[in-house]
């Protein structure tokens, strides 16, 4: 079933009606009344009788048709019960506010286990339960009981009753846009985040949405949502529950350094997901987005203040935000410099230096030069606009609210954003009502004001880009990796254990010693360099002596993950005499490092590979399967300390080529990659093929759980993978990391 039976009911059941003020029942039916919902209403509850100008029907059995909604203002215990009445009449979908489930405890649990058995059994589409209820303010549809909210174009998503009432409260008081949907969640039985931001991508009356996220049963289906709804409307999300990381078991670097929040926010950008982190940030961004156009591509954002000093901060404010200015013509500065005099600065940011306190008209005529620049893809006013009635003279507030009602109009049909801040902004003034009316944000905080209009500017760009993308791009067929299209000439034979995997599997292990990770590797398209076993101190010595120059020594276990902390590793070996004392140095810290950890002893056997001239670059590349997101791949600065530096991105796979080298320009070492210092620049191609054959190995593999190349050494033109891990799922078939709250 869709959700249109929910969300724009023909008929609404109010179950549990009361004639208790304090009630749900009662306050839900008065608030259907006073919203002007046009469809039909039922108030149903054992006692019978009239209500608020309604007949009570007895029970759902009694109503004279089977409603497409149903609210349940009932106790949590009567619920079930209620789900299996409301599919034996027909009733399509319902609302259900009680708390007491999955919240409360196991003995919540089950009886929310209990009321997805009936709902399922009896056809019946559930929100909630825990859930502060469903507002369709243009149908009329309010559930929630809220007074005095404007209809418009903003949906909410939430979890929390509370930031639905404030959102709904600020957007009322401090704009002219309003609500078309809010939608509490709650514990997600039935209907979750995914499929409602879906409904609400296509909802006519909704232009920008805000989601309130504390938890998510399935964040996959909510990215794939978002991938769809992102590309015709902005989504803006807020996530709370960000530093509950859970704890881990994870057996490589990649499954210990992502926490379920990094990998999350991960898919939530990679889906043009807008997130923001502050409470004062979260609705000027969404007002922004859904009232002005979006940037162009390659435009960037010109400034026109009445004064230096904020200007200069909201020029700092967005270089460290990484958004470009606005890099005026010599025609347009010129134009700027015969419109506002010689003490005007005319390129970003522009100044009007005193010209408008006499006359804050020249704010129209400045930004009307401005915006015919096609560097500029947003504007932004900085200063004291929207003030110059109240601080100079009364004679100047119609003049500024002229100027406010030009400077809108002006913008909207250059089909460019516009963003105003105003340390007036709290303050009764016409010309910011002006702006507002059009539908122009109006900010106090200039900081708040720069991320708005950075918002803006990227989205602009995060367009093209995804366009681009999704006609082919740059990115190349055969390094997109999912598991519905394997990498290489596997085909359907692929969806057989790998023999490798059998023969961990039969020796009731999950990690992989670092040969066996090459074969897994190898298979999904990663090549390796040549490598020795040795299972003596004579063979290491002979191998030395064949292999002819310096060489890497390494454990080779079945038990022990990382060999540098076990004193498993020597470099720069050569000749018979150190190799067997290598040999036998590695041996025994092995044998020492296992007791201390208690790990079975076995055999000392060592990899013996030619050592390599130094790099450009070290780089990890891994994936590790998140319990709720699945493969995520993770790309960063590699060695030993790549768990102290953390200089690491995450993608949510699958992911094209394209997508891996944006992953590659946001790392800090990225500078060394680019040839800093006088070196040779690196090729990106070899490393995306690199990651896209570690993506593949956890893609293609439903067993393994973690996957890890590290170090990756990078060359000018070539990649040589120095070390590799694979761990396993767990006999119980999860991962071996816990999950923490996503």
């Amino acid at each position: 079933m869709t959700l249109g039976p929910i969300f724009e009911p023909r008929s609404i059941a109010v179950v549990g009606a009361s004639s208790n003020p304090t009630k749900r029942g009662h306050q839900i039916l008065r608030a259907l009344g006073d919203s002007g919902y046009e469809g039909s209403v039922y108030a149903v509850s054992p006692k019978g009788g009239r209500l608020l100008g309604h007949e009570v029907y007895t029970s759902l059995e009694e109503m004279p048709e089977a409603a497409d909604l149903a609210v349940i203002c009932t106790p949590a215990a009567t619920v079930p019960d209620l789900l299996r009445a409301c599919g034996e009449r027909g009733v399509a979908g319902a609302v259900v506010l009680a708390v007491g489930f999955g919240e409360a405890g196991p003995a919540g649990a089950e009886l929310e286990a209990r009321l997805r058995r009936a709902a399922r059994k009896g056809g019946v589409r559930v929100v909630g339960p825990n859930t502060s209820g469903l507002l369709n303010l243009p149908m009329g549809v309010n559930l929630i009981g809220a007074r005095g909210v404007r209809p418009g174009g903003i949906a909410l998503l939430v979890q929390s009753g509370n930031i639905a009432l404030d959102l709904m409260t600020r957007v009322t008081e401090g704009s002219r846009m309003g609500i078309s949907i809010c939608c509490g969640l709650g514990n997600e039985a039935d209907v979750g985040f995914g499929e409602v931001l879906a409904f609400l991508g296509d909802h006519d009356d909704t232009d920008v949405i805000i989601a309130h996220i504390e938890g998510c049963k399935d964040p996959r289906a909510l990215l794939r949502a978002a991938a769809a709804v992102t590309r015709r409307k902005p989504v803006v999300v807020i996530k709370s529950g960000r530093t509950s990381a859970g704890a881990h078991a994870a057996l490589s670097h990649t499954g210990a350094i992502a926490g379920p929040y990094d990998r999350l926010r991960a898919g939530l950008a990679q889906a043009g997901v807008v997130e923001v982190t502050r409470t004062d940030e979260l609705l000027p961004v969404a007002i922004a987005l859904g009232s002005q156009p979006c940037s162009p591509s390659r435009a960037g954002v010109a400034i026109l203040s009445d004064g230096g000093g904020q200007s200069t901060l909201a020029v700092d404010t967005l270089h460290e935000m990484g958004v470009p200015l606005a890099d005026l013509t010599p025609e347009t500065s010129a134009a700027l410099r015969a419109c506002l005099g010689p003490a005007a600065a005319v390129r970003t940011p522009v100044d009007v230096a005193g010209a408008a306190d006499a006359d804050p008209g020249v704010f129209a005529r400045a930004l009307k030069i401005i915006a015919a620049d096609p560097s500029v893809g947003v504007a932004m006013v900085v200063g004291l606009f929207g003030g110059y009635g109240i601080r100079f003279s009364e004679t100047l507030a119609e003049i500024e609210a002229e100027t406010a009602r030009s400077m809108a109009a002006l913008m909207r049909g250059r089909g460019k954003g516009l963003v105003v801040h105003s340390q007036y902004a709290s303050h009764p003034s016409a010309a910011l009502d002006a702006f507002r009316e059009a539908h122009v944000p109006v900010i106090g905080s200039l900081e708040v004001a720069c991320r708005a209009v950075a918002e803006l500017q990227r989205r602009g760009a995060s367009l093209v880009a995804r366009r681009q993308w999704g006609r082919g791009g740059t990115a190349r067929p055969d390094t997109a990796t999912g598991p519905d299209r394997p990498r290489g000439a596997g085909g359907e034979s692929d969806a057989k254990a790998h023999p490798v995997i059998r023969t961990v599997r039969r020796e009731d292990r999950i990690t992989l010693a670092e040969t066996e990770s090459r074969e897994l590797l190898a298979a999904s398209g990663l090549p390796f360099g040549p490598l020795e076993v040795v299972h003596s101190a004579d063979e290491a010595a002979a191998a030395v002596e064949l292999i002819g120059g310096p060489v890497a020594f390494k454990l080779l276990s079945r038990h022990i993950t990382h060999k540098s902390d076990a004193g498993g590793v020597y470099l720069n070996v050569t000749g018979g005499d150190e190799a067997r004392a290598a040999f036998e140095s590695v041996a025994a810290n092995a044998r020492a490092y296992a007791r201390t950890h208690a790990l079975p002893q076995e055999g000392c056997s060592a990899t013996v590979s030619p050592m390599l001239p130094a790099p450009v670059a070290e780089l990890l590349v891994g994936a590790c399967r998140d319990p709720q997101l699945g493969p995520v791949l993770t790309i960063g600065a590699g060695g030993i300390w790549v768990e102290v530096l953390r200089d690491v991105v995450h993608r949510v796979l699958p992911v094209d080529a394209s997508e891996i080298e944006t992953a590659l320009s946001e790392l800090k070492v990225r500078a060394l990659l680019a040839g800093a210092r006088g070196k040779q620049a690196v090729r990106p191609g070899p490393i995306v093929e690199a990651a896209a054959a570690v993506a593949d190995c956890v893609m293609r593999w439903p067993d393994v759980a973690e996957v890890e190349v590290n170090p990756l050494f990078v060359y000018p033109e070539r990649v040589v993978p120095v070390d590799a891990r694979v761990v396993l799922r767990s006999k119980s078939g999860r991962s071996t990391m816990q999950p923490g709250r996503s």
